[in-house]
């Protein structure tokens, strides 16, 4: 395999850090090659890989180069997705495994992309009676590389499941900048509409009962606001109703599985709610939010000295943050690749600065989405291939994308990459994600190594609301680190997503698009160093 000439410069660094016992912090481009790199140098250390992901989009790429190093790939999709039974969003909880007639494993030898192979496990599965999941499971024993998402690593029950000796591995953590939204993992969701599907799904008077108590306060105190708000008193349950529900729950599983027929219980997400540790809770978008304000406590796999970890981003964390705020204790290896070959690793961008538009909240209006939507369409006119369109949010692209009526893929909870990069090859597109979403982030769009994607457009910056969240989220990292965090948790935020959306059209040394930056409050000298747009042409309707 043909490196490339700063993987060649660091690789004996990296394999001698991780030999040594250091954690490898990687920080190189997207597009540079981190992936392959990666998986090369820990081959030099261990036989195996574990592969950890945000998304399962983000499998096809590790799929790729393994297949290139000739290595035996397998993956490990949740069990919403590979049950012969159930729909895409039931939890894993939903899901009662030993009742099913299904509930056995087979060898899994395939050569497929990821959700090809899923599809067809999935067909054979209900000829054959066996259970893809499992399956899955099973074959990851004699895989040199096994990819799969967060979860897995960082939630203790979900990692027991995998069964795996860790003396054999390297773990790689693909987008570790996302490690610092990990506290996710615990988060906990109650709403009127939650309460009302799981109304639906209960049939005992005392169960209907909670249920409509919990409803009836509920409405009291959350707010629709798109910012998180501290709620005190919000509805609680006793331990007497809490066991009434779980014995609802139960008896729903059961025939669900008799039925073969899953689907998401929205009883479970209340049971979830108030089963939960202690964490505070948020009222956000008509929703209770129950929510951690820390990832440390989910980071401690990090920490086990006979665990070589590759963690890699092309927006790391300073190391500072990585040792005080993720709570690192381990010898850090931080790499900034540039800086160490002292060259540019990557393709390349010019810039376009629209100073006529912002999604600054207070300026928010149908007036500046139609406008939002008239730089798209002019965009797409003016574009050589396909338009990677970026939103700080779902509300926000809902609402510009309505007006654009031209060929488009809007991100939605089903969106996986495969169809993406299907759709993209058929006729020119606008691509619409939101910041840290699914297309944003970790994904390549590529056909034959390049980029499908000329521009990027980012429809506003994606600053976080400074909101009870995230004055509490600061309030206890000062306590940690003894220093105010305002730009850690605002700008640099703000930095990793903007920066995330552009490398997703530069996947090679040859690639080179044109960054749009629709929002006026980019003409700072911050956002110009930080972005290296430092004479964009700026532009306006």
């Amino acid at each position: 395999m043909e490196l490339r000439d700063w993987q060649l410069a660091l690789k004996d660094k990296v394999v001698k850090g991780l030999r040594e016992g250091n954690l490898v912090a990687l920080q190189s481009p997207t597009g540079s090659g981190k992936t392959l790199f990666s998986l090369v140098s820990a081959f030099e250390v261990r036989p195996r890989v574990l592969f950890t992901v945000r998304t399962h989009n983000e499998f096809y790429p590790v799929y790729r180069e393994v297949n290139r190093l000739g290595k035996r790939f397998s993956f490990v999709m949740g069990k919403g997705r590979a049950c012969l039974y159930a729909d895409e969003g039931a939890d894993p909880e939903d899901i009662k495994c030993s009742l099913c007639d299904s509930y056995v494993a087979t060898f899994v030898d395939s050569t497929e992309p990821p959700f090809t192979l899923l599809k067809e496990l999935k067909e054979k599965g209900r000829k054959e009676k066996f259970c893809p999941y499992f399956s899955l499971i099973n074959s990851t024993s004699v895989a040199d590389v096994i990819a799969v998402t967060y979860p897995y690593v960082f939630t203790p029950w979900m990692w027991e499941a995998l069964g795996l000796e860790l003396d054999e591995f390297v773990l790689v953590v693909d987008e570790a900048h996302n490690l610092d939204n990990l506290n996710e993992l615990a988060e906990r969701k109650l709403s009127q509409q939650i309460l009302d599907l799981a109304l639906k799904e209960v049939k005992s008077k005392e169960a209907i009962s909670i249920l409509e108590r919990i409803k009836r306060e509920l409405g009291e105190v959350v707010l629709q606001e798109e910012r998180y708000i501290k709620v005190e008193d919000y509805p609680k349950v006793d331990g007497h109703e809490l066991k009434l529900l779980k014995e609802e729950y139960e008896d729903r599983r059961n025939e669900m599985i008799a039925n073969r027929s899953i689907r998401k219980l929205h009883l479970g997400s209340v049971i979830k709610f108030y089963s939960s540790d202690e964490a505070p809770v948020f009222s956000y978008r008509g929703h209770l939010v129950m929510k951690p304000l820390l990832s440390s406590p989910f980071l401690s796999i990090l920490n086990r000295d006979d665990l070589p970890v590759i963690l890699m981003s092309g927006t790391m964390p300073p190391k500072d943050y990585l040792s005080k705020v993720l709570g690192i204790q381990r010898q850090i290896l931080y790499l900034d690749v540039e800086k160490e070959v002292k060259t540019r690793v990557t393709g390349s961008f010019d810039c376009m600065l629209a100073i006529d538009v912002t999604s600054s909240y207070s300026l928010r209006s149908q007036e500046m989405w139609k406008k939002y939507a008239s730089y798209l369409l002019r965009i797409y006119h003016l574009a050589k291939a396909n338009i990677l369109a970026i939103f700080p949010s779902y509300s926000i692209m809902e609402k510009v994308m309505a007006h654009v009526k031209v060929d488009k893929y809007v991100e939605g909870s089903r969106t996986n990459l495969e169809e993406v990069i299907g759709e993209s090859g058929k006729r020119k597109l606008i691509i619409a994600g939101v910041a840290r979403g699914k297309l944003s982030e970790g994904i390549e769009l590529t056909r034959d190594g390049a980029s499908v994607i000329s521009d990027v457009v980012l429809c506003g910056i994606p600053y976080p609301s400074f909101d009870d969240y995230l004055k509490l989220r600061s309030e206890a990292i000062y306590k940690l680190t003894g220093q105010p965090v305002r730009e850690a948790l605002m700008e640099i935020p703000a930095l990793i997503a903007v920066k995330q959306a552009i490398g997703r059209a530069i996947r090679s040394r040859q690639d080179h698009a044109t960054v749009w930056l629709l929002d006026r409050r980019f003409e700072t000298s911050w956002w110009k160093l930080k972005i290296n747009c430092f004479n964009p042409k700026k532009v306006k309707l």
